[in-house]
This record gives C-alpha cells, structure tokens and sequence, in this order.
C-alpha cells in the first residue's frame, strides 16, 4: 500500500525513489498524531474527513461499485477526496477511517470481502434471489416429468412392436 494521496506525488519523486532503492516507494513522510487528537478538525484545513466518507454504507457500497474491483483502500480514499485534493492529513484521516472503521463492517456485514492485511478490498458475488431459486426448481421437476413421460412412451413402443 502506498499509503499517500495519488496526487501527492509526482513522477519525478517516483524515480527518486526507485534510484534510492526503496521498493515500497514510500515517501519518507511520517505522521504523528497525539493520542485523542483530531486532524480532521484542524482549523488549518478546508476541508474535514467527514464531508468526504459516505453518511451510510450504502452510500459507500455505491461508490464501491463504480470502482473496477479490486481495489486498494488508497484507490477508495483517491476516489472520495478527488477531485478536492484536500490535505495529506485529511485524506490520511479518511484512508484510516476506511481500513479501521467503514470496510471492515462491511465486510462483517457480507456486503464486500476485506483484506486488512493486504488492504484490498472485493465486491461479493450477488445472491441468487428466492424467485430465481424457485424458478430454477421449477424448471428442473418440469424437464425430469418429461423425461420419464419420453422413456415411458419409448418402454410402450417397444413392448407392442
């Protein structure tokens, strides 16, 4: 996981640190928060984490599903700040509250698959409904009647000949 904003960096910091070796590409910024510290609502910031994670979880799950899935949680993070480009600090804030809170309720919920550890995230495979459940047993006791009605008449034919 990169762990930054796409927009955070430029290509030419990429090479920086492919020339220096790091194969993680990890920028070198380090974060430190106080404990029970905020950064989402720092006066310095125009814009709050809040205004950019969904109210509800369907909301998120839409945005989920216009993502070509899978995805990372930074690719998620990316697609609810863009196009504002707020601060490192409130999208990291958002990123957090992504990994930590909103993904894995949903995942408990059965409503996508999260990998924490690998920071991936999957939509799960749509249910068949009870409707197409019934159909599909419907049709099934239909063509097994015509099978014995086939195999009856031919037994008939063959006994009279």
């Amino acid at each position: 996981m990169r762990l930054t904003p796409s927009w955070f960096r430029s290509s030419s910091d990429e090479s920086d640190e492919a020339d220096a070796g790091d194969p993680h590409g990890i920028s070198g910024l380090t974060m430190v928060h106080a404990p029970g510290e905020d950064p989402s609502t720092g006066e310095d910031d125009d814009y709050p984490a809040g205004e950019f994670l969904p109210e509800s979880d369907g909301a998120l799950l839409a945005v989920l599903e216009g993502m070509s899935t899978p995805v990372t949680v930074d690719e998620v993070a990316d697609t609810l700040v863009e196009p504002a480009q707020p601060s490192i600090e409130t999208w990291a804030v958002v990123h957090e509250r992504l990994h930590g809170d909103r993904l894995p309720s949903l995942d408990a919920s059965g409503a996508i698959e999260f990998d924490e550890a690998q920071g991936l995230v999957e939509r799960t495979p749509p249910h068949p409904s009870e409707a197409g459940r019934f159909a599909a047993t419907v049709l099934t006791a239909i063509s097994i009647g015509f099978l014995l009605v086939s195999i009856g008449l031919v037994s008939v034919s063959v006994l009279i000949a």
